[in-house]
Protein backbone atom coordinates (compact mmCIF):
# COMPACT_ATOMS: atom_id res chain seq x y z
CA UNK A 1 0.00 0.00 0.00
CA UNK A 2 1.23 3.43 -1.25
CA UNK A 3 -0.02 6.11 1.14
CA UNK A 4 0.63 10.19 -0.16
CA UNK A 5 0.50 12.79 2.10
CA UNK A 6 0.32 15.61 -0.34
CA UNK A 7 -1.60 18.90 -1.28
CA UNK A 8 -3.40 19.33 -4.66
CA UNK A 9 -1.38 22.38 -5.50
CA UNK A 10 1.91 21.59 -4.32
CA UNK A 11 4.04 21.40 -6.87
CA UNK A 12 6.36 18.81 -5.10
CA UNK A 13 2.96 17.09 -4.70
CA UNK A 14 2.32 17.49 -8.52
CA UNK A 15 5.36 15.77 -9.08
CA UNK A 16 5.37 12.83 -7.35
CA UNK A 17 1.72 12.28 -8.46
CA UNK A 18 2.46 12.20 -12.08
CA UNK A 19 5.44 10.17 -11.64
CA UNK A 20 2.55 7.63 -10.07
CA UNK A 21 0.31 8.15 -13.01
CA UNK A 22 2.71 7.51 -15.15
CA UNK A 23 3.31 4.50 -13.62
CA UNK A 24 0.11 3.29 -13.23
CA UNK A 25 0.28 3.16 -9.43
CA UNK A 26 -2.53 3.18 -6.96
CA UNK A 27 -2.20 4.59 -3.60
CA UNK A 28 -4.18 6.39 -0.67
CA UNK A 29 -3.79 10.37 -0.63
CA UNK A 30 -3.98 12.03 2.47
CA UNK A 31 -4.58 15.75 2.01
CA UNK A 32 -3.05 18.45 4.31
CA UNK A 33 -4.08 21.79 4.24
CA UNK A 34 -0.97 24.53 4.01
CA UNK A 35 -2.99 27.66 4.03
CA UNK A 36 -4.38 26.20 7.39
CA UNK A 37 -1.12 24.64 9.05
CA UNK A 38 -1.73 21.12 8.96
CA UNK A 39 1.70 20.70 7.86
CA UNK A 40 3.04 21.82 11.46
CA UNK A 41 0.44 19.50 13.37
CA UNK A 42 2.43 17.04 15.57
CA UNK A 43 1.41 13.82 14.06
CA UNK A 44 2.71 15.44 10.60
CA UNK A 45 5.98 16.55 12.13
CA UNK A 46 6.68 12.68 13.33
CA UNK A 47 6.06 11.68 9.81
CA UNK A 48 8.64 14.78 8.38
CA UNK A 49 9.92 17.13 11.23
CA UNK A 50 10.63 19.82 8.35
CA UNK A 51 7.37 20.32 7.59
CA UNK A 52 6.96 19.94 3.91
CA UNK A 53 5.07 17.76 0.79
CA UNK A 54 4.70 15.65 -0.02
CA UNK A 55 5.84 12.32 1.94
CA UNK A 56 4.98 8.71 1.13
CA UNK A 57 4.48 5.78 3.30
CA UNK A 58 5.52 2.53 1.32
CA UNK A 59 4.88 -0.04 4.25
CA UNK A 60 8.10 0.36 6.67
CA UNK A 61 9.64 3.47 4.68
CA UNK A 62 8.96 6.58 5.21
CA UNK A 63 10.31 9.28 2.82
CA UNK A 64 10.01 12.91 2.20
CA UNK A 65 11.56 14.78 -0.87
CA UNK A 66 9.85 14.99 -4.02
CA UNK A 67 13.08 14.01 -5.88
CA UNK A 68 13.86 11.06 -4.17
CA UNK A 69 10.74 9.63 -3.43
CA UNK A 70 10.33 10.32 -7.94
CA UNK A 71 14.08 8.10 -7.76
CA UNK A 72 12.49 5.54 -5.16
CA UNK A 73 9.33 4.81 -7.44
CA UNK A 74 11.56 4.33 -10.14
CA UNK A 75 13.61 1.86 -8.41
CA UNK A 76 10.60 0.15 -6.00
CA UNK A 77 8.37 -0.05 -9.81
CA UNK A 78 11.01 0.05 -12.61
CA UNK A 79 8.05 -0.58 -15.15
CA UNK A 80 7.13 1.51 -17.39
CA UNK A 81 10.65 2.99 -17.30
CA UNK A 82 11.20 6.71 -16.39
CA UNK A 83 15.16 6.29 -16.68
CA UNK A 84 16.86 5.54 -19.88
CA UNK A 85 18.93 2.87 -20.04
CA UNK A 86 22.29 4.06 -20.71
CA UNK A 87 24.73 5.48 -18.08
CA UNK A 88 25.55 8.86 -19.66
CA UNK A 89 21.24 9.24 -20.27
CA UNK A 90 20.95 8.90 -16.71
CA UNK A 91 23.25 11.21 -15.49
CA UNK A 92 21.65 13.61 -17.85
CA UNK A 93 18.34 13.07 -16.31
CA UNK A 94 20.33 13.39 -12.75
CA UNK A 95 21.79 16.95 -13.46
CA UNK A 96 18.08 18.19 -15.25
CA UNK A 97 16.88 16.89 -11.28
CA UNK A 98 19.59 19.22 -9.78
CA UNK A 99 18.60 22.02 -11.70
CA UNK A 100 15.04 21.77 -10.74
CA UNK A 101 15.41 21.45 -7.02
CA UNK A 102 18.50 24.40 -7.21
CA UNK A 103 17.28 27.03 -9.62
CA UNK A 104 13.24 26.64 -9.78
CA UNK A 105 11.84 24.51 -6.87
CA UNK A 106 12.22 27.92 -3.91
CA UNK A 107 12.32 30.98 -6.31
CA UNK A 108 8.89 30.18 -8.36
CA UNK A 109 7.45 30.26 -4.40
CA UNK A 110 8.33 34.14 -4.63
CA UNK A 111 6.11 35.24 -7.11
CA UNK A 112 3.55 32.27 -6.92
CA UNK A 113 3.39 33.17 -2.95
CA UNK A 114 2.46 37.08 -4.36
CA UNK A 115 0.05 36.62 -6.87
CA UNK A 116 -1.99 33.57 -5.03
CA UNK A 117 -1.23 33.54 -1.39
CA UNK A 118 -0.65 37.65 -0.38
CA UNK A 119 -4.15 38.58 -1.34
CA UNK A 120 -5.28 35.61 1.21
CA UNK A 121 -3.51 35.86 3.77
CA UNK A 122 -2.85 39.66 4.40
CA UNK A 123 -6.71 39.44 5.18
CA UNK A 124 -6.44 37.44 8.15
CA UNK A 125 -6.50 38.55 11.46
CA UNK A 126 -2.97 39.63 13.09
CA UNK A 127 -3.63 36.90 15.55
CA UNK A 128 -4.39 34.56 13.01
CA UNK A 129 -1.25 35.17 11.01
CA UNK A 130 1.32 35.79 13.86
CA UNK A 131 -0.10 31.72 15.22
CA UNK A 132 0.62 30.69 11.59
CA UNK A 133 3.94 31.89 11.49
CA UNK A 134 5.04 31.10 15.15
CA UNK A 135 4.66 27.73 14.16
CA UNK A 136 6.95 27.69 11.63
CA UNK A 137 10.74 25.84 12.63
CA UNK A 138 12.70 27.02 9.26
CA UNK A 139 13.40 30.60 9.57
CA UNK A 140 13.46 30.98 5.76
CA UNK A 141 10.02 29.11 5.10
CA UNK A 142 8.90 31.78 7.57
CA UNK A 143 10.07 34.53 6.22
CA UNK A 144 8.46 33.51 2.79
CA UNK A 145 5.07 33.36 5.09
CA UNK A 146 5.24 36.43 6.98
CA UNK A 147 6.01 38.47 3.95
CA UNK A 148 3.01 36.80 2.08
CA UNK A 149 1.03 37.68 4.94
CA UNK A 150 2.05 41.22 6.14
CA UNK A 151 3.75 43.02 3.24
CA UNK A 152 4.11 41.11 -0.25
CA UNK A 153 7.63 40.60 -1.67
CA UNK A 154 9.86 43.26 -2.52
CA UNK A 155 10.47 44.16 -6.19
CA UNK A 156 14.37 43.70 -5.42
CA UNK A 157 12.72 40.06 -4.36
CA UNK A 158 10.84 39.31 -7.23
CA UNK A 159 13.17 40.24 -9.66
CA UNK A 160 15.90 37.87 -8.62
CA UNK A 161 13.50 35.00 -9.01
CA UNK A 162 11.67 36.30 -11.99
CA UNK A 163 15.84 35.78 -13.22
CA UNK A 164 16.34 32.51 -12.17
CA UNK A 165 12.85 31.31 -13.08
CA UNK A 166 13.93 33.28 -16.71
CA UNK A 167 17.04 31.45 -16.93
CA UNK A 168 15.66 27.91 -16.40
CA UNK A 169 13.11 28.13 -18.77
CA UNK A 170 15.39 29.18 -21.37
CA UNK A 171 17.85 26.25 -20.14
CA UNK A 172 14.60 24.31 -21.26
CA UNK A 173 13.76 26.42 -24.66
CA UNK A 174 17.56 25.49 -25.62
CA UNK A 175 17.14 21.41 -25.01
CA UNK A 176 13.53 21.09 -26.32
CA UNK A 177 14.04 23.14 -29.46
CA UNK A 178 14.43 19.80 -31.30
CA UNK A 179 13.05 17.75 -29.19
CA UNK A 180 10.33 16.35 -27.62
CA UNK A 181 11.82 15.54 -24.50
CA UNK A 182 14.59 16.84 -22.67
CA UNK A 183 16.65 13.17 -22.40
CA UNK A 184 17.28 10.73 -25.22
CA UNK A 185 14.07 11.57 -26.84
CA UNK A 186 11.81 9.67 -24.67
CA UNK A 187 9.25 10.91 -21.09
CA UNK A 188 11.65 10.71 -18.05
CA UNK A 189 11.99 11.86 -14.39
CA UNK A 190 13.68 15.06 -16.06
CA UNK A 191 10.50 16.17 -17.50
CA UNK A 192 8.39 14.74 -14.81
CA UNK A 193 10.18 16.87 -12.63
CA UNK A 194 10.14 20.04 -14.31
CA UNK A 195 6.37 20.08 -15.46
CA UNK A 196 4.84 21.03 -12.55
CA UNK A 197 6.88 24.43 -12.10
CA UNK A 198 6.34 25.06 -15.69
CA UNK A 199 2.94 24.42 -15.25
CA UNK A 200 2.65 26.93 -12.39
CA UNK A 201 4.59 29.51 -14.37
CA UNK A 202 2.18 29.90 -16.89
CA UNK A 203 -0.17 30.23 -14.63
CA UNK A 204 1.67 33.79 -13.51
CA UNK A 205 0.91 36.86 -14.99
CA UNK A 206 4.55 37.83 -16.12
CA UNK A 207 4.89 34.22 -18.33
CA UNK A 208 3.62 34.01 -21.99
CA UNK A 209 5.43 30.92 -22.77
CA UNK A 210 3.75 30.65 -26.26
CA UNK A 211 5.19 34.19 -26.97
CA UNK A 212 8.56 33.85 -25.54
CA UNK A 213 9.64 30.05 -24.75
CA UNK A 214 7.39 28.29 -27.72
CA UNK A 215 9.65 25.15 -27.75
CA UNK A 216 8.48 24.70 -23.76
CA UNK A 217 4.83 25.56 -24.35
CA UNK A 218 5.20 22.64 -26.84
CA UNK A 219 6.70 19.81 -24.54
CA UNK A 220 3.59 21.56 -21.86
CA UNK A 221 1.35 20.73 -24.35
CA UNK A 222 2.46 17.39 -25.04
CA UNK A 223 2.55 16.22 -21.32
CA UNK A 224 -1.20 17.59 -20.67
CA UNK A 225 -2.73 15.69 -23.58
CA UNK A 226 -1.29 12.20 -21.60
CA UNK A 227 -3.57 10.17 -19.51
CA UNK A 228 -1.37 11.11 -16.56
CA UNK A 229 -1.90 14.70 -16.21
CA UNK A 230 -5.58 14.24 -15.98
CA UNK A 231 -4.94 11.52 -13.27
CA UNK A 232 -2.56 13.71 -11.41
CA UNK A 233 -4.78 16.63 -10.79
CA UNK A 234 -3.26 19.43 -11.53
CA UNK A 235 -5.29 22.25 -9.54
CA UNK A 236 -4.45 25.43 -10.43
CA UNK A 237 -3.34 27.64 -7.01
CA UNK A 238 -5.52 30.49 -6.57
CA UNK A 239 -6.25 33.80 -4.20
CA UNK A 240 -9.15 32.08 -2.61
Amino acid sequence: MLILYHAWTSTCSQKVRLALAEKGLAYEGRLIDLREGEQHAPAFLALNPKAELPVLVHGDAVLAESTIINDYLEAAFPQPALMPASPLARARVAQWNRWVDDDITIPVKIPSFQQNLYPAISRWTPERKAAMIARIANPITAARWRAAAERGFSAEELAEAHGKLRGFLQRLEQALENADWLVEGQLTLADINAFPFVERLSTLHDYDLAGDWPAVAVWQERIRSRPSYAAARFVEQAPA
